[in-house]
């Protein structure tokens, strides 16, 4: 076994191994190459991807990158708490073990935000001596399983599929009817592209959540999409109304998962339910799409709470090596300091950027 950290050079260097170990495993987009090397160009922190090989082959990653606060170092995985489930690839106890083990003797601590509750990680981390480990259940993130042959009326109601039935009605007595449109490879990605991101600004003008198809958060976004289309994983699905693309559902594929990452609609087609029509094409198609199981992710709503049939937990994760316990209260104290300073940094980026207010 060998243990290594790796920076952004090194780490690009084996993109193709990092990928096939996640593909193998069949695990989320956020440990891919994808997802972790696109965040840390462009968020806070430094990367600082850890590897562990067996007799050459890489067996065990942790996808994240570095901050150094107050003389501690803590690893935090991609796009720390904006909502993606994050994790550790191994190919089996040991080489997670060995992983952990390797990060403990460098005295770096773990900040892990939204980690399934019910992830190996979390047991190993609980049952090795040399980690002290404090976790907390955060949110509840649902889901919607559908077998063969189901759909959206093993989900909903007689009542509520009428109601969507008469909005679409409506629609094609208008004509403009709605029809979906499937987003998988780059070429059409980059023809939808700006379709996305009109919808994406119009939808987040005035919401108060970020948006991911603008700048600065674009240059993490659009290079993601691109790199998860050129392996066949992307799966965008588009509600057109009367021809004219008005909302969007971006997801991510694993294995028969399609983890939901973004939806979006544009406020003029508010009132004929364009989450609710594209949800209902999605669990009416998923058989066609390949789709077994639809992960909202982070996260619950009342919208997603209708829809879904299952669920999960997630939580935050503080871990400290069980030899430097003072490091806990190093990281809380500089996350109270971050908290504080925040609003200001916000402000101060507001008086400066051109628009934004």
């Amino acid at each position: 076994m060998s243990f290594a950290i790796h920076d952004e050079v090194s780490a690009a260097r084996m993109v193709e191994e990092w990928d096939d170990l996640a593909e193998g495993l069949s695990q989320r987009v956020a440990t891919r190459p994808s997802y972790a090397l696109a965040w840390n160009r462009v968020g806070r922190g430094r990367t600082a991807v850890c590897t562990i090989r067996r007799h050459g082959r890489l067996v065990g990653l942790a996808p994240v990158h570095a901050r150094t606060r107050f003389g501690v170092t803590a690893l935090r995985l991609p796009a720390h708490g904006l909502g993606t489930i994050g994790s550790f690839l191994a190919t089996d106890e040991a080489a997670l073990g060995d992983l952990l083990d390797g990060i403990a003797d460098r005295n770096m601590a773990l900040q892990l935000d939204h980690v399934d509750l019910t992830d190996p990680l979390l047991a190993m981390l609980r049952a090795s001596p040399r980690w002290s480990v404090d976790v907390v259940a955060t949110e509840q993130c649902l889901t919607i399983d559908l077998a063969t042959g189901q759909g959206a009326e093993s989900l909903r109601g007689r009542r509520t599929l009428k109601t969507l039935s008469r909005l679409e009605r409506a629609l094609e007595r208008a004509g403009t009817p709605a029809t979906v449109e499937v987003v998988c490879e780059p070429d059409h990605l980059a023809q939808r592209w700006p379709d996305i991101v009109a919808v994406a600004a119009a939808a987040d003008e005035h919401s108060g959540r970020d948006d991911f198809c603008a700048p600065p958060l674009a240059s993490f976004s659009r290079p993601l999409l691109d790199a998860e289309a050129r392996a066949g994983r992307l799966l965008v699905v588009g509600l057109l109304v009367g021809g004219r693309w008005s909302a969007h559902e971006i997801m991510f594929r694993t294995g028969s998962t399609a983890e939901m990452w973004m939806a979006r609609f544009h406020p003029d087609v508010r009132r004929f339910q364009p989450g609710q029509l594209l949800q209902r094409r999605l669990a009416d198609r998923h058989d066609h799409l390949g789709v077994e199981r639809f992960d909202y992710l982070f996260g619950t709503s009342e919208f997603k709470s209708q829809w879904a049939n299952g669920g999960y937990r997630v939580g935050s994760v503080v871990a400290v090596p069980a030899s430097r316990p003072h490091h806990r209260w190093t990281l809380r104290a500089a996350d109270c300091a971050a908290d504080l300073v925040r609003p200001l940094r916000t402000a101060a980026l507001g008086a400066l950027t051109p628009g934004r207010s």
